[in-house]
């Protein structure tokens, strides 16, 4: 490698900083490392090694890239990711030429894979025993198979709390994962502590990392003719990113690819504003986000630690910062999927969410070629890629079962109630007639009046407990009757329950319960409340119930926060002829939500066995 090809310079205090050093913080003042080219040098080895005719990939960029030994990189084939011209969206937003730069294409399904490119071929470089990065999600997965492809141990760190479903693609590639008991935050003290203590390469959002994602750029330019675009819309969370696409286009300029450089825009979730917050109060650092509320998980994080050169990036392009609502977000989400048949992340559906914003504001114009930067594959988020749509009802194998999903648009209910989800609707129980209006109007449903029924009862429920319905609340409570109400009528309904809970004696239950017309009761104990009030229902209908139901399987989701919190239940139960049912239940408190469950499990199979 020539002698002063490139150095390593801190972007804070500006002191050259050796890579042997670190390739993460600066030492000095723990800010973030940027790599500085040497300009002629950089057109001799672009002159020397890139060939334009070569087709187009991650690794066809070496030249651009701070590596000894470019040719050598590890490589999974990344990069040469689709350039799409959303016609039909464009369209319907009066902007012609859209387009979305789909990033979940790249190997492990998300634009980390271009940084990987470079980060686990320095490893390499640097001699390095094993990787180790602190992640809980696509940085993770992208570190550990580029590590696996290169022969190096990999070690993730994650905090406890972490979901392993969400881990399953990095111990896939062989990671060593490690659960801490503590935040994001230590796992990355700490895993820069072992880098340094065990002579691992620190993997993350550094120096770089930044130089194999500036390839989106590259590729952009290639795909659009050779030409940079006006305008290019990136969703931020660490600024790693749209400082690196920024350098890209910058780059390119230098080499004379392109003549002119597009506006930079960052776009960030409502819940948590950093950079465009800094960018908007004019202030060089981003202000701390202690507690970020977004769906969107990829780019949720609260203390970025590339905001410095992300804010130069923007301040150069002479670009802007845009924040979006989540519920806007997951519209954008379902249009790209609905519409052009692309299926992004939460997050990389905030740059389609962000362009009515940004002509309201007059940052881009109808006629500017404006590229969508789309982070990762909807598969990387499937949680809030399924919260936005409703849970598919489980019914009987009859004609006249789908034809209810057909009249009653189930398919629409949930997708409609992101708009406005927090919306109090009701703080007193309604009137049918007006309960029929109401879920018409928000909801676009068309329902029975028995459903209205039993909605109308699972309102009082909720006013019962001092809880107002909520437009999500009420859309929550639309699904499970209509994917539950499979039965003729009730059977069984548990009218009344008392429950007695002690530091040091098991939970003691009664319940009053009605069956086939006839009011029982009894009382049981239980491991919990929850099983001692199930205990004491089963015992009331013991002898009068033939079907020997048994609850096989109990889950909890807790939706919103506080006072404000709606509890989900969904049990499984099966009888003595092996009958199978899921039932859903919503309300503010978990006791509530369980007997509904089983009331509606219950009265499933019940009517299955009458069928059958």
């Amino acid at each position: 490698m020539p002698k002063g090809f490139y150095k390593l310079r801190c972007v804070g205090c500006g002191q050259l900083i050796s890579e042997k050093d670190s390739v993460a913080r600066c030492p000095i003042c723990a800010e973030a490392i940027d790599i500085e080219f040497d300009d002629i040098e950089l057109k001799k080895r672009v002159k020397k090694l890139f060939k334009k005719s070569e087709a187009i990939s991650g690794k066809k960029y070496t030249a651009f890239y701070p590596l000894k030994n470019p040719r050598n990189a590890t490589s999974l084939g990344e990069g040469n990711t689709p350039l799409i011209q959303l016609k039909h969206l464009g369209k319907t937003l009066k902007q012609p030429n859209l387009f979305l730069k789909n990033e979940g294409q790249n190997p492990t399904g998300v634009f980390k894979d271009r940084g990987s490119l470079v980060e686990v071929s320095k490893a390499l470089e640097l001699g390095a025993k094993a990787v180790v990065c602190a992640s809980t999600g696509n940085m993770a997965a992208s570190v550990a198979a580029y590590s696996a492809l290169a022969g190096l141990p990999c070690f993730v760190l994650v905090p406890e709390e972490t979901p392993l479903g969400k881990l399953a693609q990095t111990m896939g590639y062989g990671a060593r994962v490690l659960l801490i008991r503590g935040t994001y935050a230590d796992c990355c003290a700490l895993s820069s502590k072992m880098a340094e203590k065990y002579g691992y390469y620190l993997a993350g959002d550094y120096a770089f990392r930044s130089e194999g994602q500036k390839s989106l750029a590259f590729e952009v330019v290639e795909q659009l003719g050779w030409k940079a675009p006006d305008i290019v819309v990136v969703p931020v969370g660490c600024g790693t990113n749209i400082a690196a696409i920024w350098k890209g286009f910058v780059d390119f300029k230098k080499v004379g690819f392109i003549k002119k450089l597009p506006k930079m825009i960052a776009v960030q979730p409502s819940g948590c504003l950093t950079v465009v917050a800094a960018l908007k109060k004019k202030i060089k650092k981003s202000p701390l986000v202690m507690h970020p509320k977004t769906i969107c998980s990829a780019v949720g994080i609260g203390k970025p630690l590339d905001d410095l050169k992300a804010i130069n990036a923007l301040r150069e392009s002479k670009g802007a910062g845009v924040a979006v609502p989540d519920s806007v977000t997951i519209q954008a989400q379902l249009e790209l999927g609905a519409k052009e048949a692309i299926f992004v992340e939460p997050s990389g559906a905030l740059p389609l969410a962000s362009i009515k914003i940004l002509k309201k504001e007059k940052l881009i114009k109808p006629t500017e070629t404006v590229v969508l930067v789309a982070t990762g594959v909807g598969l990387k988020d499937p949680k809030n890629a399924l919260a936005a749509h409703p849970t598919p009802p489980s019914v009987e194998p009859d004609m006249g079962e789908v034809d209810r999903f057909i009249k009653y648009k189930l398919y629409a209910v949930r997708s409609a109630a992101w708009h406005g989800r927090e919306k109090k609707l009701f703080t007193r129980p309604p009137s049918i007639k007006k309960l029929e209006q109401v879920v018409k109007k928000e909801l676009n449903a068309n329902l029975k009046k028995s459903h209205l029924g039993e909605i109308q009862e699972a309102i009082k429920i909720f006013i019962s407990k001092g809880k107002p319905v909520a437009k999500s609340d009420l859309q929550k409570l639309v699904e499970n009757v209509l994917s539950d109400l499979t039965y003729e009528k009730r059977i069984m309904r548990v009218i009344d329950y008392q429950l007695a809970i002690h530091q040091k004696k098991p939970p003691k239950a009664k319940a009053v319960v009605e069956l086939f017309g006839k009011k029982l009761k009894a009382e049981a104990e239980g491991v919990g409340p929850v099983d001692a009030v199930i205990a004491a229902i089963q015992k009331a209908m013991f002898g009068k119930s033939k079907l020997g139901e048994k609850l096989i399987d109990f889950s909890v989701r807790i939706d919103g926060d506080g006072a404000s919190a709606t509890t989900e239940v969904s049990m499984k139960l099966t009888d003595a002829k092996d009958n199978h049912v899921v039932a859903t239940a919503s309300s503010p408190d978990i006791i509530t939500t369980s007997i509904a469950a089983f009331e509606k499990g219950y009265n499933i199979l019940y009517w299955k066995n009458e069928k059958n």
